[in-house]
């Protein structure tokens, strides 16, 4: 179990209504522009199709930027990608005649909106086969020249696709078509239930990673073990490789029942720090409720770091943010009400910390990445909120100090522990001896790097007993 941080500030920054003009149950991530958010939503807005928003961090200035009909997109579950004062992002549904997504980009203040790639229809008559891709679910990522996306369907093998597409519409490319998924009869070797298969993975849900000339990426399903994989693939369209295949199902007497020890069905993106990649499981796990895992770009040294059980949130569905040392997300399910929590964590996978329980009055179901700026992360929920339909929110991250690490002791003849807070926050240490008649005096001023930074009070001999806080200037 984790610890719970009790001294942030959580804001409901906009409320959505459950059915309104506004739009209404926010999915992706959002985009941090200056001081604007930018976010999409599935639904509502004035054809019902889902909306393109903006909202100032101070949670002013809510603005619908674009009201989606159809033919032009419908139900964008992505988040959007900034380039140069140009929005672009994917819509699930809709698109010209064809119905199965689109690509789009809109300028940030709503104007001059296009379509830029409509996805072929499906084939009614099977699984879902066109030779682009259909339903693009992930968020876009950018190399300033072109967008690479997953299509989460279709394709020749109606598995799904990785695409690219140039900023200005032309140039469409598909780089990759997941293979089908084998429907056959389950089989158990073993304690291993293994279903159908394909060895590439199927089903790209989560967007993808951008480093240098490399895309990294997950699938929902397919594998070895059908429960997804973590791949990469050269930006043009070479090198692809499954790193990681997540591991079957735990099947005593050849039943199968619930778990696996690596995680199981990652549904988002996946983050870089350094040469390791940090990402989460849906499903899975020693504890049944998901996993976060990290993994070398090679495919070496995969670990878990931590097994999901409930009380400290259950059903991780989105990306991880990398600050320094330290690890942001949230889950679906499980905390105090069992509506999902918002977490850090370091990279080690140490000092889990619940920084807020969900709830229906605040908001709850967050299926968004998180946003850092200064010293507050940004997010939406699908549900809650005072108007039932979501929120967009704010969540201050005090500095905190450390006292389950191991550090707060004597050590090499000083007294000391670890203190931490996001990149760049400062955080001053006080201290006072007597908490009745309390006279908190500055003794050390820290500027914090996203992960622990040690303190140690040069005065302690001189006193029998000392109490110390932490807090922002």
């Amino acid at each position: 179990m984790g610890a719970v941080l009790q001294a942030q500030t959580y804001i409901q920054l906009h409320s959505f209504p459950s059915t309104s003009s506004d739009g209404y149950a926010p999915a992706a991530d959002l985009v941090l522009g200056g001081n604007t958010l930018f976010g999409t939503t599935p639904s509502g807005g004035r054809g019902g199709n889902g909306t393109i928003f903006s909202i100032n961090t101070d949670g002013s200035a809510y603005t619908i930027l674009k009201n989606f009909t159809n033919t032009d997109g419908a139900n964008p579950e992505s988040g959007l990608v900034l380039n140069n004062g140009v929005l672009y992002g994917t819509t699930q549904n809709g698109g010209d005649a064809f119905q199965s997504g689109a690509v789009f980009k809109v300028n940030t203040n709503g104007s001059g909106f296009m379509v830029i790639k409509s996805f072929p229809a499906m084939n009614p008559t099977t699984i879902g086969t066109n030779s682009d891709g259909a339903q693009p679910r992930g968020t876009l990522v950018s190399d300033g020249n072109a967008l690479f996306g997953t299509a989460s369907m279709g394709g020749a093998a109606g598995s799904g696709t990785i695409f690219k597409i140039n900023l200005s519409g032309w140039g469409f490319t598909v780089l990759k078509t997941f293979p089908p998924t084998f429907q056959g009869t389950n089989n158990v070797s073993g304690n291993i239930l293994v279903h159908g298969t394909n060895v590439d993975g199927a089903r790209p849900v989560a967007g993808l990673l951008l480093a240098g000339n490399t895309l990294y990426g997950t699938t929902f399903y397919g594998g070895m073990y059908s429960n997804g994989v973590v791949y990469k693939i050269d930006t043009d369209g070479s090198g692809f490789a499954v790193i990681k295949n997540f591991s079957g199902l735990v099947c005593p007497s050849g039943i199968p029942y619930g778990t696996n020890s690596d995680g199981a069905n990652p549904r988002a993106a996946l983050a870089l720090s350094g040469d390791t990649l940090y990402g989460m499981t849906v499903n899975g796990g020693n504890l049944f409720d998901g996993t976060i895992f990290k993994l070398k770009t090679n495919g070496t040294d995969f670990a878990v770091l931590k097994n999901y059980y409930n009380v400290d949130g259950a059903w991780p569905y989105n990306a991880l943010l990398v600050d320094g040392q330290t690890l942001y997300g949230s889950t679906v399910g499980g905390g105090d009400t069992n509506k999902g929590v918002v977490f850090k964590t370091f990279i080690d996978g140490s000092n889990y910390t619940v920084l807020k329980n969900l709830n229906p009055v605040d908001g709850f179901y967050c299926y968004s990445k998180l946003v850092l700026s200064s010293n507050q992360l940004f997010g939406t929920t699908y549900y809650g909120g005072t108007n039932n339909g979501g929120v967009v929110f704010s969540l201050t991250v005090p500095p905190q100090i450390l006292t389950g690490d191991g550090n707060l002791d004597i050590q090499a003849y000083a007294f000391g522990f670890n203190v931490t807070g996001v990149s760049n926050q400062t955080a001053v240490v006080e201290a006072c001896s007597d908490l009745l008649s309390a006279s908190w005096l500055p003794i050390q001023t820290n500027n914090l790097n996203g992960g622990p930074v040690y303190f140690s009070d040069p005065q302690w001999t001189n006193y029998s007993g000392r109490f110390y806080r932490l807090r922002s200037p």
